[in-house]
């Protein structure tokens, strides 16, 4: 058996440390005119440096760049995409947080590169390879409201056609593993497989990274058999949010992997590292022949940047347990 540690989306922007960059200050003192675009993204910088290193002495095994520049995991990619105008704030899915959302005014069109230039450059700030990050092309559509298509499979495929360019672009840049978020799949009906597929088989079409298919907030049972025989390479399941996903276990092609959500993204409470490596022992009980990521259920930005940390510090101890266990 083969486990990794990964986060699973974004990570806090505030600092634990006193005097270390806080990134929303400094958005403030710029949005107040007291600081510049400039003073901006050197925080960003820094609040990127910040969450690389932390995983990095924490020995997350797949490390991710945080999106410290990023509001929120759908407006930054869509707001680059031809046809797609930026609405106002929307409540996402039943947090306490908000997306400001996208309008589908015109064709969906990729035009240039919207990440591989931040990719780029926070993968210099690590030792180990990065895992690239996007919004999925389902959660994408379904975040948006369509004034153009009105067919869910044609919408949802048309954004599985631009983020696999924008993949495509993020390969150029060294990505090997790209996380794509997709919360929807959760919420999908087997009636939705049709467009949950189009968008997917658009999107795995358009690049050759490794792909990890993350549902957070629910189980993709409803319509994984839509989904089964496509090529990724990864499906992340919330196995605390939603029980159902072990039911997904079974059903998982031989040679894939499975990234386990163990580290509740949703609770401040803390694991015990005993526990959580049970869980991983029945995965693999019920899985011998597949690989692992252990990761948090959801984006661990959800959570108090001193409680987020403690969670990695969790995950790490729990991928040890559980690996001495299987050996």
């Amino acid at each position: 058996m083969n486990i990794q540690t990964t986060l699973a989306g974004s990570y806090p922007k505030l600092p634990t440390v006193v005097g270390d960059v806080n990134l929303r200050v400094v958005r403030n003192r710029r949005d107040a005119g007291k600081a510049t675009d400039e003073d901006v993204a050197a925080a960003v910088r820094a609040t990127t440096r910040r969450t690389i290193e932390l995983q990095n002495r924490i020995g997350i095994d797949l490390p991710m760049e945080g999106q410290a520049g990023w509001d929120d995991a759908q407006t930054f990619v869509a707001r680059g995409f031809e046809g797609i105008r930026i609405a106002g704030l929307l409540r996402y899915l039943d947090t306490n947080t908000y997306y400001r959302q996208p309008e589908i005014v015109g064709p969906i069109r990729w035009t240039g590169p919207i990440t591989a230039a931040e990719f780029r450059e926070a993968q210099t700030l690590s030792p180990r390879p990065l895992k690239a990050f996007l919004p999925g092309p389902y959660s994408l559509y379904r975040f948006s409201k369509d004034m153009r298509y009105g067919d869910p499979t044609e919408g949802a495929r048309s954004f599985g056609e631009a983020l696999g360019r924008e993949a495509a672009a993020l390969v150029e840049a060294g990505a090997t593993w790209i996380h794509i978020e997709e919360p929807w799949i959760g919420h999908a009906r087997a009636a939705d497989g049709r467009a949950v597929r189009s968008a997917l088989e658009a999107f795995l079409a358009g690049h050759r990274a490794k792909t990890m298919i993350h549902v957070p907030f629910g189980s993709p049972l409803a319509v994984f058999d839509a989904i089964r025989d496509l090529n990724w390479t990864a499906i992340g399941l919330d196995l605390v949010g939603a029980p159902a996903g072990w039911d997904v276990l079974p059903l998982v092609p031989k040679g894939r992997t499975v990234g386990l959500g163990l580290i509740d993204a949703r609770n401040t409470r803390l694991e015990a590292p005993g526990a959580v490596a049970a869980a991983v022992a029945r995965a693999r009980g019920l899985r011998p022949d597949l690989d692992f990521h252990l990761s948090p259920t959801a984006s661990l930005e959800y959570l108090p940047a001193d409680t987020a940390e403690k969670k990695l510090e969790r995950l790490v101890a729990s991928a040890a347990l559980a690996l001495k266990g299987g050996a």
